[in-house]
């Protein structure tokens, strides 16, 4: 292990080269910079601005709170926490967490990224999950390969693209969102402010009862839109059609909903009440909630996979009781004409013999030796037995005829 400590300004800027392992950074009150690695190599380069960090192993990292941070590469995990100052990450080939961070700008994460009170945030790739609690500034994020959770954000947040379901609550100001399963939004629209959410597959919406939006609806059939507010009566035939809750008045807040499976717009809470628990403190990505209403035929489906595959397994059942069946006839066959076989032979040589025309000799008590029953044979009809094929006397029987008794 290699350690070195420097002193530094409260505002000093760091570039950290490649990390082979993981990274960690916090910040402390101390105007110094503290260097652990548990590598063979480590080098601080203080005479340029901004200071250079390297090593071959992992790295601990203690800064002023204020610090510039700048990370070119980590090939692992990498969690950053109370640093006030702007942090810029290149590619993270692992998790990355931070807690208590200032505006941050990232690269490609290839796993989760758990982000908790930070400034704003400008993120590439998120291959894995991701989820954000408390966001001072804007949000925005290219794509989200698993799925999204975002709650309590003080600016815009914008999405392009989250591979699976996404859970959004609380954001002031205009939000931006596609998701290609479910969308579950919760909010009080602001006015002036537009909302543009994209659901591939079920999008729930949850909106305070004396909100004032205009709804722009969109589903694939006029049976998949529901919109719970009293008062408010849908056109008929809606697939593609506006709605008003609330007042019209100048400046009103304005909803672009888009859903590939049922769209619900609704006041009520009871609706949430699996979501209500959704932030547990952890910084991990908990569960998205499933999002109501389930498909009416859903535990139709359920049955009809569930016997499909009883279907499947009897078809295997089946088969091999034939195949078992198949080869205990021929077993049985062959047992009853060796038997046979025996019996005719027996009888053929009953009776007397006349040796050279002279005096005739009695062999009614002689029967030549039947070819040995072979092993095998035996183990068919032991098999026939335990399997309870034959009983006890048939075995014995069976045996006996293919000794030619």
């Amino acid at each position: 292990m290699k350690q070195q400590n420097i002193t530094v300004n409260p505002t000093v800027k760091v570039t950290i080269t490649s990390i082979p392992g993981d990274l960690r950074v916090a910040g402390w009150d101390r105007l110094e910079i503290m260097v652990k690695t548990d590598g063979n190599m480590l080098e601080i380069t203080t005479d340029t601005d901004p200071i250079v960090i390297t090593c071959d192993e992992d790295l601990i990292l203690y800064v002023p709170h204020g610090v510039n941070l700048h990370i070119d590469e980590v090939a692992g995990d990498a969690i950053l926490q109370a640093i006030n100052g702007p942090v810029t990450l290149g590619p993270v080939s692992g998790d990355l967490t931070m807690n208590d961070v200032g505006p941050v700008t990232l690269g490609v994460v290839s796993g989760d990224a758990s982000l908790r009170n930070i400034g704003a945030l400008y993120a590439g790739t998120i291959t894995g999950d991701f989820s954000l609690r408390g966001g001072h500034d804007v949000c925005a994020v290219e794509n989200i390969g698993g799925d999204g959770s975002v709650r309590d954000v003080d600016g815009m947040l914008t999405i392009d693209e989250v591979g699976s379901d996404l859970y959004v609550r609380n954001v002031h100001g205009a939000v931006t969102v596609k998701a290609g399963a479910d969308v579950a939004l919760y909010l009080s629209p602001l006015p002036d402010q537009t909302y543009d959410v994209t659901a591939g597959d079920d999008l729930i919406v949850r909106l305070a009862p004396e909100s004032n939006v205009k709804l722009h609806l969109n589903a694939d059939s006029y049976e998949s839109i529901q919109v719970d507010f009293l008062g408010v009566k849908l056109p008929e035939d809606c697939t593609s059609c506006e709605v008003l809750i609330g007042e019209q008045k100048e400046g009103i807040a304005e909803m672009v909903l888009t859903a590939g499976g049922d769209l619900l717009v609704t006041s009520q809470a009871d609706r949430w009440q699996s979501a209500s628990d959704f932030d547990s403190g952890n910084w991990r990505i908990p569960p998205i909630p499933p999002i109501p209403p389930l498909p009416p035929d859903f535990s139709e489906r359920i049955n009809r996979r569930v016997q499909a595959s009883l279907e499947r397994a009897k078809i295997h059942i089946d088969a091999a009781s034939r195949r078992a069946d198949v080869k205990v006839q021929a077993a049985m066959r062959r047992a009853e004409a060796k038997a046979r076989a025996a019996e005719v032979r027996a009888r053929s040589w009953r009776g007397k013999v006349v040796v050279g025309g002279r005096t005739p000799m009695n062999i009614s008590d002689s029967t030549p030796q039947d070819d040995p029953v072979s092993d095998n044979e035996r183990l068919i009809i032991l098999k026939m037995l335990q399997e309870k094929k034959v009983s006890l006397e048939e075995a014995e029987k069976l045996l006996a005829a293919l000794e030619g008794k």
